[in-house]
């Protein structure tokens, strides 16, 4: 009875053909998001990432697919011209991704599959560089101990859970909601598995923008709709949110499955957290989003957690 009444929020469309709701729904999505350590320190551990996703609702139905960009950055605390014993190896992830999405009013889950590769080829070291040269910050000439090009698979879920006991709304606009939501990964990059919340104080709160960050299987359309969301409406809001991960294996740590990493200078801590605050908006189909990202430690010598801050831009077309 159970696995009907939730396999009900995947088939049954929430706005019905014909309704006014369904005619001003958006169709297309595209998000562009940053996340980068400059606003708090220096270069470190997790340093840059940078994610492009897009996503097309399919028509008359709870369901949509996606594509996404994403490339991420990571180098050692001390800046040296070779790998740092007991800190990060330098080491770059780019993907490309594409992902299915299941929507519902108390359930969601998101699909996405990447076919990426690290090393030279992942482009870390030149975008790096690009964006120090750019902003006339020292350079970091350590890359050629940096993790073994290797190409890679992946594949991530994301299941989103309502929490309608903590949503509120008042007379005068005032708004709460929450949710909570699982997250598995499995693949020649990464294996790990958490769980999360997601928390949301503010007025005519957004679908879209309900848990934010550039993990895979995050994509920039909401998989829980609530259908108190005014579009034609400004919307703003405080976000807090917060995930616990076991993570198995993580190869900008631990290197690549066919070749030997020669420069393994750390070892991965399995339980890691982290957390973001932030402020987001909405108006006319474009969301705004700039908060802090923290990151607990992700290998056992690590002197220092990571703080970054990001910022994303969606359209809503």
């Amino acid at each position: 009875m159970a696995a009907a009444s939730a396999l009900s929020y995947y088939t049954n469309p929430i706005a019905k053909p014909g309704t006014p709701e369904f005619k001003n729904a958006p169709v297309h999505h595209f998000r562009v998001g940053f996340e980068n350590d400059c606003a708090f320190n220096r270069d470190r551990n997790y340093t840059h990432g940078t994610r492009l996703d897009y996503v097309r609702d399919i028509d008359g139905t709870n369901r949509s697919y996606g594509f996404t960009l994403m490339q991420n950055i990571y180098t050692p605390e001390v800046h040296t011209h070779h790998a740092v014993p007991n800190q990060h190896p330098y080491a770059g992830y780019l993907a490309l991704g594409g992902a299915y999405l299941w929507r519902g009013r108390d359930i969601g889950c998101s699909v996405e599959f990447q076919l990426g590769t690290s090393g030279r080829a992942s482009l870390a070291k030149d975008a790096q560089k690009m964006i120090h040269s750019a902003g006339k910050m020292e350079q970091w000439d350590g890359w050629g101990d940096q993790v073994p090009s290797e190409l890679t698979i992946q594949l991530t879920s994301r299941q989103d859970y309502r929490m309608a006991f903590v949503e509120t709304s008042t007379a005068s606009g005032w708004q709460t909601d929450g949710l909570l939501y699982t997250r598995e990964a499995l693949g020649t990059f990464a294996i790990s598995g958490g769980a999360g919340f997601s928390l949301r104080f503010g007025r005519n709160l957004p679908n879209n923008l309900r848990v934010n960050g550039q993990e895979a299987a995050n994509l920039c359309r909401g998989l829980i709709d609530s259908g108190t969301y005014r579009p034609e409406a400004a919307a703003y809001f405080l976000l807090l949110q917060g995930e616990l991960d076991y993570v198995a294996r993580d190869l900008t740590i631990d290197g690549g499955v066919f070749h030997k990493f020669r420069h393994k200078t750390c070892s991965r801590t399995p339980w890691q957290f982290h957390g973001q605050f932030g402020l987001g908006a909405s108006y006319q189909g474009i969301d705004y989003f700039a908060g802090a990202l923290f990151y607990s430690h992700t290998y056992r010598t690590q002197p220092h957690n990571s703080v970054l801050g990001c910022f994303t831009l969606s359209w809503n077309w």
